[in-house]
């Protein structure tokens, strides 16, 4: 108490300046005794926020000249928190004169009180609806109509529950695409996968409007194409942002970028890819805007295993069986995942092929110490297991000078078998 009043009293005195919240505006006597602050021209208050309530403000402004002392007052405002708290333009000062600027603010400010004082007398009603409701509940209850308590009973329940669901809900999907060269057979289909997904009556933010039609869904994309370990700068083709995150919400720009990088898949060598380190990769962004939705997904599309679990594939080289050269394990990516709260979907072109590294992935993710509500991998064949392993397609195409008109024709051909497959 007296370092307040301590503060208080040395506030009014020559070359001091004092910052204080808004709670001293109301009743504080900040008393000019000295007099080289009076000889020139007394206490000043700077008010920088514009209070909700004009009373609180006349009450600041008349903490100078106090009991006849000189004084002034001025207000400096911050027009971000205007535009915010109170629905300003952000032009509104050059669209007014400057002698009416202060009648500007306080038209916002009592718009701001009038749809404070409404959502007042909302919840006053609503908190009486739902009174009068527990009130007619009890009576139900006390005349042994268990019908009617029950029926009462779940309205009230129901208008709580509606009470917890979000207006809005954002939500952050990368896609982590294998660019090998084995996947060049399934760069057409993934294409139109992930096009299926973001665009049109079977996206997935047209399927949440259906199911949750009183929430609005924002979705951000974030693409990651990804080669081997040995590929070395060309491993990892990333989409960044200006400020340096990996997602957006133009989903044409997503597809776009989706179809430049598997326009010409390459490299891999071996039959293993660095699906772990991919995975790991994308979990760590750190961007301004990277994983900051509260729902955050993960869609891995492959045809091969990670290293060191292609024991089970005929045939298989993999470079790197022992271990991962940058030291991974299915439990330090399990562990990047929970930590972002990150789910994953695994979805493979060659069940047969990635069904170790999914069950790997998947107990280690499940089995996570954090993983408190049991979340899991979630594994989705491309195409029927049955299929992965047995078709072994040869293409035999003549490529002499008398094709070069029908190239295209080809093309579009291999395409169309493609899809067929």
């Amino acid at each position: 108490k007296n370092n307040k009043e301590f503060v208080i009293s040395k506030a009014a005195t020559a070359g001091q300046v004092t910052i204080s919240t808004a709670v001293f505006g109301r009743g504080t006597d900040f008393f000019c005794k000295d007099k080289t602050v009076e000889r020139n021209g007394g206490v000043h208050v700077i008010q920088t926020f514009l209070s909700e309530e004009e009373s609180e403000e006349i009450q600041i402004m008349g903490r100078t000249s106090r009991q006849g002392k000189k004084g002034s007052y001025q207000m400096i405002l911050l027009n971000s928190d205007l535009e915010e708290k109170f629905g300003l333009a952000r032009e509104w000062k050059s669209t007014n004169a400057k002698k009416d600027w202060y009648n500007c603010l306080s038209n916002a400010r009592k718009k701001h009180r009038d749809t404070v004082c409404d959502e007042i007398e909302a919840n006053i009603a609503a908190a009486t609806e739902k009174d009068c409701n527990t009130h007619c509940y009890f009576d139900a209850l006390l005349a042994s109509d268990k019908k009617a308590a029950s029926n009462i009973f779940s309205d009230i329940y129901t208008s709580f529950k509606r009470e917890l669901v979000p207006s809005s809900i954002e939500l952050d999907l990368a896609f982590l695409i294998d660019i090998t060269g084995s996947m060049t057979p399934y760069t057409h289909a993934t294409a139109a996968t992930i096009k299926n997904m973001l665009f049109g009556s079977g996206s997935i933010v047209s399927k949440l409007n259906i199911n949750f039609p009183k929430i609005e869904f924002y979705l951000r994309v974030g693409v990651m194409g990804f080669r081997d370990v040995d590929d070395d700068l060309e491993q990892f083709v990333e989409r960044r942002s200006i400020e340096g995150g990996h997602f957006v919400d133009n989903n044409d720009f997503s597809i776009d970028f989706v179809e430049s990088i598997l326009n010409s898949p390459s490299g891999g060598g071996d039959t293993a890819e660095d699906l772990l380190g991919a995975i790991d990769r994308s979990a760590k962004w750190n961007g301004s805007n990277d994983w900051t939705s509260p729902i955050k997904f993960m869609v891995l599309l492959t045809d091969a295993p990670a290293h060191g679990f292609s024991t089970n594939v005929p045939d298989a080289d993999d470079d790197y069986s022992v271990c991962h050269p940058c030291g991974l394990t299915p439990e330090s990516v399990a562990d990047s995942l929970i930590k972002a709260d990150i789910d994953l979907f695994i979805c493979s072109y060659n069940p047969a092929a990635t069904l170790q590294t999914e069950k790997e992935l998947a107990m280690k993710y499940l089995g996570h110490r954090d993983n408190d509500e049991k979340r899991e991998i979630t594994a989705i064949p491309m195409v029927p297991e049955s299929q992965s392993q047995k078709k072994h397609i040869i293409f035999v195409l003549d490529q002499s000078a008398s094709m070069a008109c029908d190239w295209a024709g080809v093309v579009a051909a291999y395409n169309h078998f493609i899809d067929w497959l």
